[in-house]
């Protein structure tokens, strides 16, 4: 009787285990999972993050130091790391506190500021060197310094005007001590200008030209530098366009200038030999006079600005000692009157016999006073 029972002991004992076990596994998969789900860190670069300098403003000047380092941010909270890495909603900054740094050139590192204990980060570079100065304000006098393409492209300066002459330089006591000029740099210009006008900020030079550093922003001046552009003279010449009527032949041109004066940088004068006109000929039957604008573009400046042009049509059967002088005097007398069309060439013996015999029949009487009629008028074309 007591080995059934002593068996059920034995198989609820082993059930238990099996059971205790099973249990401790499922939990203990459980914590690892929580563990491994927390685990897990996001990163974000930060590029030209500003460092924020703390010292007395009012009595020192400070230069020579990187104004911008990169910060790389960690966390395991997302939305706090994207809080910080925007830059509307960010709370930290890059600062370094000189209030506490000598005069002179010194190597000071940097911490964060404001940030979030959910998030970590670290700066590269950890350290910036800064110079410390005792800050000062001297009047120094500007000159302008004109782009070097002013030179190279042949301009001529004639007048320079600075407004105001004298500026105020704040900056450090012993940098304002290596100040040997103070400019106001002008860009480049667009070609074919005769004026600049510019307003820059103006630079503080040393006996090298080296650019110092001075209180930003720098003053600013008002520059105006009148230009005598370089000039030379083109000949015209006349491009026809449209399409002229039936009987023309060719037309002559007369122009009232020969040559025009042309301005602009020297590279652009010495591509330009003559300046094309163009002349619309569409439907001029008679000697005309038009006023053309002469070509020209962005690149220079031309002088007249316009020509008037003679437009004489040479017929077709007109006699080829035409010369172009003889043609423009021979259609200008004829400057309101459309000239006929000269007959063919296989009608002018009849135009002949009919005008010496009196013997012909009567449609070769009528052909024959035509041709006196056309004659007259050939006549006093010529």
């Amino acid at each position: 009787m007591k080995k059934p029972s002593q068996s059920n002991w034995f198989s609820g004992l082993l059930a238990l285990l099996f059971s205790l076990l099973l249990f401790f596994n499922a939990n203990s998969s459980g914590n690892l999972s929580n563990m491994s789900g927390t685990s897990q860190v996001y990163d974000e670069m930060l590029y030209n993050i500003p460092v924020q300098l703390e010292y007395d403003q009012d009595k020192y000047f400070v230069s020579g130091y990187e104004e911008t380092v990169n910060v790389h941010l960690s966390s395991a909270n997302r939305i706090q790391l994207n809080l910080e890495s925007n830059e509307d909603t960010r709370n930290f900054q890059i600062v370094a506190d000189l209030t506490k740094t000598p005069l002179g050139t010194s190597e000071i590192q940097l911490r964060v500021k404001g940030l979030s204990t959910a998030v970590t980060a670290e700066i590269e570079p950890k350290t910036i060197t800064v110079t410390v100065e005792n800050k000062v304000t001297k009047s120094f006098e500007v000159e302008a310094q004109l782009p070097e393409s002013i030179e190279t492209d042949g301009y001529k300066v004639e007048k320079t005007t600075v407004s105001p002459k004298t500026v105020d330089i704040t900056t450090g006591e012993e940098t304002a001590k290596a100040i040997d000029r103070v400019i106001a740099p002008l860009s480049n210009v667009k070609q074919s200008v005769d004026t600049i006008k510019q307003t820059v900020n103006v630079q503080a030079l040393d006996t090298k030209g080296q650019v110092l550093s001075i209180e930003n922003p720098a003053p600013q001046v008002k520059v105006v530098v009148e230009l005598s552009l370089p000039s030379k003279e083109v000949g015209l010449t006349v491009s026809p366009t449209g399409s002229p009527p039936a009987n023309i032949e060719h037309y002559t041109f007369n122009l009232s200038e020969q040559k025009v004066e042309i301005r602009g940088t020297k590279s652009v004068l010495d591509a330009i030999d003559t300046i094309e006109i163009p002349v619309d000929v569409s439907n001029i039957k008679t000697s005309t006079k038009q006023k053309i604008k002469i070509p020209t573009n962005a690149d220079y400046i031309v002088s007249p600005e316009e020509v008037e042009v003679t437009i004489n049509p040479v017929f077709s059967g007109t006699s080829s000692s035409f010369s172009e002088s003889s043609g423009q005097s021979t259609t200008t007398s004829y400057s309101n009157q459309e000239l006929p069309s000269p007959l063919p060439s296989n009608e002018k013996p009849a135009n002949s016999s009919s005008s010496s015999s009196s013997s012909s029949s009567s449609s070769t009487d009528s052909t024959g006073e035509e041709g006196v009629e056309n004659g007259s008028s050939s006549v006093s074309a010529n």
